[in-house]
This record gives C-alpha cells, structure tokens and sequence, in this order.
C-alpha cells in the first residue's frame, strides 16, 4: 500500500468543487492554534484509530488533518505513509459535510470512481468519515475508516454511533491540547516576563549595576568560595564626593553622568571575577575575590581610586570628582557578611571625614562603634528605669500665631538630671523589642500627660505621636493605641499620629493600611512624617488617608539659601493646598525661614524658632505664652 500512496500525483482532479481561499485560510488558521502538524504520534490519538477500526471491522482507520495541499495522518491503523495528496482524500470531501460520508461502493461512486485508490491498491471500496471540528466550529480533519471490500448496508447504528463518539474524543484532545499548549505559552511567557522583572528588580536602571540585595547575595558567595579556596576576598563602599554639589551646580543631567561614568570605570578597571554595584544614591559596592595577600588589596585600591579621581567629560565640560573608599578583607577583619559589610561602612565613615581618600578598617574603627553602640545600653537601662520621657515641642498656626498642638519627642534622662537626646541612641530603633518597648512607654507616658490637662481645663489643641516599622509589624496596634486612649478617657481626635516612609516599607507594612484605617475612621489624625525623602510618599498619599503632611527639615533648612529646597518646600505646600491636606513645615529655626512658609500658604510651623521641646510641666507656660485654637476635649 505504501508504494501505491507514494506514486500519486498531485495532478489528480478532485470530485469536489473548488474550495475558495478564505475557507482554505480560516482551516489553516484553525489547525495551527493546535500546533499539530508534523507532530510526534500521541497514545491517545492512537487509541482512538484502533478502536474505530476494531468495532466497525474496517482493515484501516485514521485521523486525517486537512492542510493545503495535503491530508496528514495524526494517527493510523493498517496505513503506512503520514500523508498523501489532496487530490485522492476522501476526507476533504468529509468536512463539508455535517453527517457522517458512507461510501458503500467507491467504484460505483462518480466520485470516487476513477481515484487512484480505487483503480489500484489498496482498492477502497467502502470508506466511511466523520468531519471533526475545532473550537470555533471550523471543520480541520476527519476520523476515517475504510475497507478493500463494500459494505451494501453502510454502517450499522451502532458503528454510526461509535464514530461520532469517538469523533468527538478527538476534539476533546484536541482542545486539551490547545489548553495545555496555552498553558505552556503563557508559563514561558511568564517565565520570560520574570527573568525580565528580576534583572530589572536587581539592576540598577541609570547604571546598569547590580543592586543591593544582589550584590549581597554575589558578596555571601565570593565568602563563601574564599573561605573553600583559602583565599581572601575584599568589600569595597565606594562614595562619590560632594555629589549633591555637583546636583545642585550642574544639574542632575551632570549627576547622572557623573554616575553613568564611576559605573563604567569600575566596569573597564575591575577583573570579570570581580562585581561593582551601584548601593544607593551616590554609593557603590565592589567585591575583590580570589586575593592572596593584603597588599594586593592595597595595590588595587590606591590604583582605582586614581583611576575614580580623573575628571569625566560631559557636555564639553570636565567634570571634577572625588570618591571615598571603604575597605574590609574577609577573613581579617569579618568572617561573616553583615560583619564585613559593617567594617567597610565604619571605614568609608571614617574616609569620607577627609575626603577622597580610602580607608582600611581598623580595630579603632570598631571601637569607636562599640562606643556608640553602649549609648543602646543607656537607652535600655533608661527604659528599665522609666526614664525615657516625652518633651513636648510646640505646633504653630503661621497665619495666627497661635498654638495648635504639640509633638511629643523622647528623650531619656540621666541619674544626674541630665538629657540625652534621641540621636544618641538613635540605634535602639533599629531594634524591633527595644523600638517597640520605648514607642509603648511613650505612648503611656504621653497619654498620662494629656490626661493630666484635660484635668487642668487646659487647651493644648492635639498631641503628634510618632511611630516606627516595629509598632506595625504585629496587626494590633491600632487596637493597643485606641484601647490606652479610652482607658483614660479621652477623646481619639486629641491624638496625630506620624508615619514616616519606613514605617510602609518595613516589615509588617501589609499591616500599616489596615491600622491607619482604623485609627482614623476612630478619629486619630494621620500625619505623614518627613514627606518628599522618599520615593513612594506620593503613592503612599493616594493608598491612605492622610490628613497632616509635614515637610521634612532637610528641605526647609534650605529656604533662602538653595534653590532646590526652596522650590521644594513651594511644591510640597501646593501639593498639600490641592488636595486639601495640612502642611507643617519642620524644623523652621530662622524668622526668614517662617516668614516665606507662611507667605507660600504653609498651615503650621514647628521648629526651634518657636521654641525647642520641653517636659509636659512646662507645657502650661507655652500655652499660656502662644494661646491655643482649639480646645481639648474628654470622651
């Protein structure tokens, strides 16, 4: 049989009439969402074709795709070839019709009559077909048996049935495999979308550079090979010098050249063993592995700092830059990466207070640190002891003068009577127990104090509170706040509570959202702190309810004196204006400095201009000196 298939010529006529372009289009179309031409023989497929050639008793049975030019056989049984010409299928005269075609005696048939298969082997005579159809109802193939012997009766009920029985099988895997080949596209899709957004997450968009998280995953490996090797492997901070400068004097085109231009030097000098990335703003990270002997380091260093040190050209115009370094070698100074990483910061600190040079840690370097990190001490022992305490500075009305409210700072007192401000012990809030030990005494220690002047009938306005990431990464802080202000009987709308962009971006910030919602729907003001350092303040303006934003100080400092700060605080004070959110600008500490936010529309103003934070006793004598716009209520 096989050779008789193999010998027809294409040139046969075919008994049909001539199919249009569209048709043949549509089919096309059809069989290749499939991907099912040429394909490997599949065992369901098989299956199918055996079982119709056992129940009607036929000697051949297949599943013939229609393609241009061509029937392709997914499937057969007692048939060899894969395919054969249009121009002697008796198929293609099956998908036109909706009924099965019986062909009882194919040399008595006008149809088929003269058609090689019939004139010669293998002799069909009787042939029968179901069309079968793809998703969209296009007909693509048919599910066929055929015999060397007629059939005068066709084929019984039983056999109708069982074709278009299994008929509708094969569109059954048909579809699946469309599901499954959907599937996999999609997964492959998916799977290349991802590749995309993790380069994208762990490089750095200006430079191209590693980030953070990647570069100390690549730093935990070169360790890690070093430790295997017996090498050493050196961490290297990189900090270009008096980069906001050069921002504010050249514009931020220049900046960006400037650190499109350390990234590609630090590409051109370094090993392709060694990594570069790109930190932070204006801070790089460069890792040295396969190091032998510390000098090597040395050698290294003093030769890329040269090489950061010449002027980049942008625009026609030399850009004069500095760099810092900091340096650690593994195993010397830090057998684990967070330590190492420590010793290079603590060197680039210490680099970075002479400038363009670089520094190797030192024992000293540690010291200095252990000496701040006793200040941890000082603030633990001073929470054991209750003497963290809140000093209240004053919230002013720009446009009346008068006292609106206070913000409650701490401050941890000493045995001798003295006060140590937060910035030395700055680091007990990196500390999730200590933080949130210090923002519940706090909260306490400020609840007791309002308490105390609702008692007095005195008319302090609302008291700010701060938070920080440690408060929300348990999810019942709002219940704990609501709970302490009920339980001394006042009034949620006496209370501001300030957020700042860490708070959102720590752990437990899936828990922030649903706490600031209920501290305000409770009637708690929403203030959020330091607004504009960060990159998602604005996302954060439209995820929640704010009703305070408050201006960091680092802009406001600037007012009069750098343009960019200054246009800042304008922008910040009209973005509040527009959605109807009230301002407060930090850290006012000149008359000129409060004079332009009040003329520029700024609601309040707190700072040492209108008088540094002091304890809750002394809180009277500010009310008494400012007035007060509102007065306090209890619940």
């Amino acid at each position: 049989m096989t050779a008789a298939l193999q010998t027809f010529s294409a040139s046969c006529a075919p008994a049909r009439r001539s199919e249009p372009e569209s048709g043949r289009s549509r089919r096309r179309d059809a069989i290749a969402r499939y991907a099912i031409l040429d394909s490997a023989p599949e065992p369901h497929f098989d299956d199918i074709v055996r079982l119709a050639a056992r129940i009607t008793g036929a000697q051949t049975a297949a599943i013939s795709f229609i393609d241009d030019t061509r029937q392709w056989f997914k499937a057969r049984w007692g048939l060899d070839p894969r395919e054969t010409p249009l121009s002697v299928s008796f198929c293609v005269h099956t998908i036109d019709i909706a009924a099965p075609l019986v062909v009882k005696n194919a040399a008595e048939d006008v149809r088929f009559a003269d058609n090689p298969l019939v004139t010669g082997s293998p002799h069909i005579r009787f042939y029968a077909g179901v069309r079968i159809l793809a998703a969209d109802g296009t007909p693509i193939a048919a599910l066929c048996v055929f015999d060397p012997e007629p059939r005068p009766q066709g084929l019984t009920p039983l056999e109708d049935l069982t074709l278009r029985t299994l008929a509708g099988q094969v569109e059954a895997l048909l579809e699946l495999r469309r599901l499954v080949l959907e599937r996999e596209a999609q997964a492959a899709a998916q799977s290349r979308l991802s590749e995309r957004l993790r380069y994208v997450a762990e490089h750095d968009d200006l430079t191209g550079l590693p980030r953070r998280d990647l570069f100390n995953r690549l730093l935990s490996r070169t360790m890690e090979d070093a430790h295997r090797d017996g090498h050493r492997a050196a961490l290297l901070f990189v900090d270009v010098d008096h980069f906001k400068q050069i921002n504010d004097s050249l514009g931020h085109d220049a900046g960006d050249a400037l650190l499109c231009g350390f990234a590609q030097r630090l590409r051109n000098f370094l090993r392709h063993t060694d990594i570069a990335a790109r930190l932070g703003g204006d801070e790089f990270g460069v890792i040295l592995g396969g190091i032998d002997r510390e000098e090597q380091v040395a050698d290294v260093v003093a030769s890329l700092n040269r090489r950061l040190h010449e002027p980049i050209l942008h625009r026609g115009r030399l850009i004069s830059c500095k760099a810092s370094v900091g340096v650690a070698i593994y195993p010397d100074h830090a057998a684990d990466p967070d330590a190492l990483m420590k010793c290079a910061d603590l060197a680039l600190a210490e680099a970075k207070l002479s400038r363009g040079r670089a520094e190797t840690f030192s024992p000293r370097l540690m010291e200095e640190f252990d000496r701040g990190a006793a200040m941890l001490s000082v603030a633990r022992e001073g929470l054991e002891a209750g003497r963290l305490v809140a000093h209240y500075q004053p919230k002013i009305d720009l446009g009346t003068g008068v006292l609106v409210g206070f913000e409650a700072l701490v401050r941890c007192q000493t045995t001798d009577a003295g006060t140590i401000m937060p910035d030395s012990f700055a680091q007990a809030f990196e500390d999730r127990e200590l933080a949130v030990a210090i923002s519940r005494q706090m909260i306490s220690s400020v609840l007791d104090d309002i308490r105390a002047w609702v008692d007095r009938g005195l008319d302090f306005g609302h008291v700010a509170i701060n938070t920080g990431a440690a408060d929300f990464r348990g999810n019942a802080f709002a219940e704990m706040l609501l709970m302490e202000i009920a339980a001394r009987g006042l009034s949620p709308g006496m209370i501001e509570l300030e957020v700042t962009e860490g708070v959102f971006l720590g752990r437990g910030a899936q828990h922030v959202g649903r706490a600031l919602s209920v501290l305000s729907k409770a009637g708690v003001r929403i203030a959020l702190d330091d607004f504009g350092t960060g990159y998602a303040s604005l996302t954060h303006l439209k995820q929640f309810r704010v009703d305070v934003l408050k201006i960091d100080r680092s802009f406001v400092s600037g007012i009069g004196t750098n343009f960019d700060d200054t246009t800042i605080v304008r922008a910040l004070i009209g973005l509040g204006k527009s959605l109807g959110i009230t301002t407060v600008a930090e850290g006012i500490e000149t008359a000129a400095q409060a004079q332009f936010a009040t003329a520029h529309g700024c609601d309040i103003g707190q700072g040492f201009h209108f008088g540094k934070a002091q304890p809750g006793a002394s809180v009277p004598a500010m009310i008494a000196r400012f007035g007060c716009a509102s007065v306090a209520q209890a619940v």
